[in-house]
């Protein structure tokens, strides 16, 4: 056989196995491989003749199966197949060149969005998402008491109960006892007192922790107890703020409250531990130090200290929850003589986050609404964008261009955009997690690990991809699969109507959306308006406080402790302005008084139930002026005497401990005993909040702290002045007392009241902000379509302008359709709005999650600017004239 004949044959026999390939891969790459086929069997003939033609023909065969077949089944194979990814790529970018003010809106609206719920998400994932950062975390407790006899249900725990946990075994690996306390620290021979958190710890805390010192060590099991050498390892804030991060400071000595302790070790950096408190937030510490008592030797019925206890590896918390019951129930037998005592734990992380947990849920939910608002609001505009490419895709799939391509164009424009969006969103949310931190309350859990870090950076760049080809799928598929003598008909009258249905399905949608998160946003703004107005029974308005910490080695009795106090007051109160001057164990809002059992003798109010009788109340050492200082109102009798009595303590209760036992009778000249101490009632004042600006706390008994001595008190002065004027020449006042004080938490009372609700308001400005954006999102999205129907019917209107319609009229046509898309947007809303209310229902203040008001006035108000946004582009008609629309044309 001939070579020719041999090369017509191969030639056939090559283009019968392109039969085996998809219909693209022969139209792309047919003739290539059949060139390279016979290139190869030339050169076969040539070597060996027929039998190695053989050869290549069977091994071709071969090839061809295997890739052939694998190209047929290959997912995606007709979307690889339709066109030039970079290509395609680089005419995105050209396009969205060619419309800056698209590009730029687009692309301005991803940044704000994503750079909003960026910042959102990096707090609720630092605070509830990400695990602690100790050694198996998930199997760390605090464990509680619950006073069953009392309302008392969080209580601290006493000294013996940590032992008992300790020597439980079983399932429970290890206890750790904790107490906080506010100390005075001087360094070396120059003084300077400044006041200081230090964590009294068992020594166990950080091996139970699984954390170790980054300087020096840790504690010893050896070092705690009477007679011990003192010794404290420091934080490492403290370190760099106090001690200039000198290495040389492990050896080294410092006082606090005037004892000599040496420095053992300092933390590692990122290091912040906090306990967990039984009211109040938690607590974190400059410096940890250990106990100087034994534990096993201190009062069953002293419940003082908090614990954290580990569970062994793989224990499930019903588990370790019933094994700490059964210390409980011990204990009650033991001590409590089966009273009712009960212990239960509760996960660290859980304890840590539970006060916060429901805002940042709310505020997660407002932050993921928002960006399913711009999701739909981004779909609109690509959709009106692809209403005005009709002739160009039309041109396209005249041309050839099939299905995929035409869809895979519009889906790249809507990644790119995403891709900048994100990018600049991450940008955005790096300030704004710095601005949120900043703005955050100081007793945020967690508040020092807030930021964004590559793996958030990475998220948010992943959800501005996945948002701007979500926002693109629409139109892409409208234009994939809308047929081509339709989108040249479409074409030829200035885009038909294919998307308009789309595009008005989605204002709708983003209507409906922007209703359920207004509302919310109302709602948590009326609330934060209703605790701002909340009387909390004492008035903030010109008030200064501090707190001034006295060491027990420089006034060690009552005798010397009244001194320095009278000494202070007469100091303070001769300055300008001053008009009243007080002092107690702890301001209002503080959450820092004790409690004390009180029983009332004889009181109307008793009923004979031991437990009803004697409620626990918050126990409240004051002197001086301190409730004129502090605008609490004297509702009956007299404060306390300017002189203190020898004779049987004075005691000023508060209304609802009087409202209480002496409901239509005076409580004044009546016995009161506290902690079993014999006191006479001699006034009642209003209840001045101690825990939340938004709800009475405990019963309040006030005595005068002459007679009770607690030596480290916090001031509340009175001005006429401006108070923060005030502390500069509080603290010369306080110098010349005694320039070995520290002064603590100077701060006018008006910060202290904003500081209790920064958290609200926090809430509230974000999801309002929130709320505003949607609102924005859906009048451009109500523009828009509006807009886009003036100039899609430019043709339309100008008939009938020609046919006799006025102006008017037409407009109103227009305004008909907006208006119809908002009506159908609030009524897809309203399942919404229930919803909503009953998931931010716990953490509104005084207001119902469905308040008719609220809910009214938004619905109205969205309404309003929503046709607002229908009225303006609906004007444009009013400067249309038939004559040169027809020559437009």
């Amino acid at each position: 056989m001939s070579g020719d004949r041999l090369m017509r044959a191969s030639a056939r026999w090559a283009r019968l196995l392109l039969r085996l390939y998809p219909a693209d891969f022969r139209d792309e790459m047919g003739t290539g491989v059949v060139e390279t086929y016979l290139d190869h069997c030339r050169a076969a003939v040539r070597r060996g003749g027929i039998l190695a033609l053989l050869g290549v023909w069977m091994k071709a065969l071969f090839d061809s199966i295997r890739n052939g077949v694998g190209e047929r089944l290959r997912p995606g194979v007709s979307w690889r197949r339709s066109g030039d990814w970079g290509l395609d790529a680089q005419r995105a970018v050209r396009r969205l060149v060619r419309s800056p003010m698209f590009a730029v809106s687009m692309i301005g609206t991803l940044t704000v969005g994503l750079g909003a719920f960026a910042t959102v998400y990096a707090v609720v994932d630092r605070v509830l998402l990400a695990p602690l950062p100790y050694d198996r975390p998930g199997d760390l407790y605090f464990v509680w008491r619950n006073y069953t006899w009392v309302p008392f249900e969080r209580g601290w725990v006493g000294g013996t109960d940590i032992v008992a946990l300790q020597g439980a075994g079983g399932v429970i690996q290890d206890a750790v006892g904790l107490r906080s306390e506010r100390v005075t620290m001087t360094h070396g021979t120059e003084g300077n007192p400044a006041e200081v958190q230090v964590m009294v710890t068992t020594p166990n805390l950080f091996r139970v922790l699984g954390v170790q010192a980054a300087l020096g060590r840790t504690f010893l099991p050896n070092e705690t107890g009477p007679g011990t050498p003192l010794v404290v390892v420091l934080s490492d804030n403290l370190w760099r703020d106090r001690f200039g991060a000198d290495p040389k400071i492990v050896g080294s000595q410092i006082r606090l409250e005037g004892d000599a302790y040496t420095v053992i070790g300092v933390m590692p950096r990122g290091f912040h531990f906090q306990r967990h408190s039984s009211v109040g937030a938690p607590e974190g510490a400059d410096a940890y130090r250990t106990f100087q008592m034994v534990l096993a030797e201190t009062s069953p019925n002293s419940g003082a200290f908090a614990t954290l206890v580990r569970a062994r590896p793989g224990t499930t918390p019903q588990v370790f929850s019933a094994a700490v019951g059964a210390v409980g129930s011990m204990i009650d037998r033991r001590d409590f003589k089966s009273r009712g005592l009960k212990l239960y734990p509760v996960n660290a992380k859980q304890d840590l986050v539970a006060r916060v947990k429901p805002a940042l849920v709310v505020l997660g939910a407002a932050g993921a609404f928002l960006v399913l608002v711009l999701a739909v609001n981004l779909a609109t505009l690509l959709l009106t964008r692809a209403a005005h490419r009709e002739r160009e895709f039309a041109i396209s799939r005249a041309l050839g261009a099939n299905n995929v391509a035409v869809a895979r164009a519009t889906l790249l424009e809507g990644g790119i955009l995403g891709l900048v969006g994100g990018v600049a969103g991450v940008a955005v949310a790096v300030w704004g997690t710095r601005a949120l931190a900043a703005m955050a309350p100081p007793d945020l859990p967690r508040r020092e690990t807030i930021g964004v870090d590559w793996r958030i950076a990475l998220i948010v760049v992943a959800v501005g991809i996945g948002l701007g080809l979500a926002a693109a799928l629409l139109p892409a598929m409208w234009a994939a699969r809308t047929r081509l003598m339709s989108l040249l008909a479409n074409a030829n009258v200035r885009g038909g109507g294919g998307s308009g249905r789309m595009r008005r399905g989605m204002v709708v949608v983003q209507v409906a959306l922007s209703l359920v998160l207004l509302t919310t946003g109302g709602l948590v703004v009326r609330s934060f308006d209703r605790l701002l107005r909340a009387n909390p029974g004492f008035d903030a308005t010109g008030v200064l406080t501090l707190r001034i910490p006295v060491s027990g080695d420089r006034y060690p009795n009552d005798t010397v402790v009244n001194a320095l106090h009278d000494r202070l007051e007469r100091e303070i109160a001769a300055l300008p302005g001053v008009r009243a001057v007080g002092a107690a164990s702890a301001i209002p809002l503080s959450a820092g008084v004790d409690q004390a059992g009180v029983h009332m003798p004889g009181a109307p109010g008793n009923t004979g139930d031991k437990e009803h009788d004697s409620p626990l109340a918050d126990f409240i050492p004051a002197r001086g002026r301190y409730f004129d200082a502090l605008g609490i109102r004297l509702i009956a009798g007299q404060l306390f005497s300017s002189a203190v009595s020898t004779g049987v303590p004075e005691v000023v209760i508060d209304r609802k401990l009087a409202t209480e036992f002496y409901p239509s009778a005076s409580p004044v000249g009546a016995r009161i005993l506290v902690d079993g101490d014999t006191g006479v009632v001699v006034g009642v004042v209003e209840h001045a909040r101690q825990y939340d600006l938004h709800q009475d706390g405990r019963v309040q008994v006030y005595l005068r702290n002459e007679r009770v001595g607690y030596p480290s008190l916090a001031y509340a002065i009175r001005t006429s002045r401006n108070p923060a004027d005030l502390s500069a020449e509080v603290r010369a006042a306080v110098r010349r007392v005694d320039p070995q004080l520290a002064i603590a938490d100077l701060r006018p009372m008006t910060d202290v009241v904003n500081d209790s609700v920064r958290q609200q308001r926090l809430s509230a400005v974000l999801i309002a902000g929130f709320a505003l954006g949607a609102l924005l999102l859906a009048a451009m999205g109500l523009f828009g379509v509006v807009a886009g129907s003036v100039n899609r019917r430019r043709h339309e209107i100008a008939v009938r302008l020609a046919l006799g319609a006025d102006h008017s009229r037409v407009r109103r046509l227009l305004l008909r359709e907006g208006t119809g898309l908002v009506i159908g947007g609030l009524l897809l809303g309203a399942p919404g709005i229930y919803l909503a209310g009953r998931a931010i229902a716990s953490t509104l203040v005084g207001v119902s999650a469905f308040d008719v008001g609220t809910l009214v006035s938004v619905a109205a108000g969205l309404a309003i600017v929503a046709l607002a946004a229908c009225y303006i582009p609906a004007r444009r008609v009013t400067g249309i004239e038939p004559a040169q629309a027809f020559r437009e044309e």
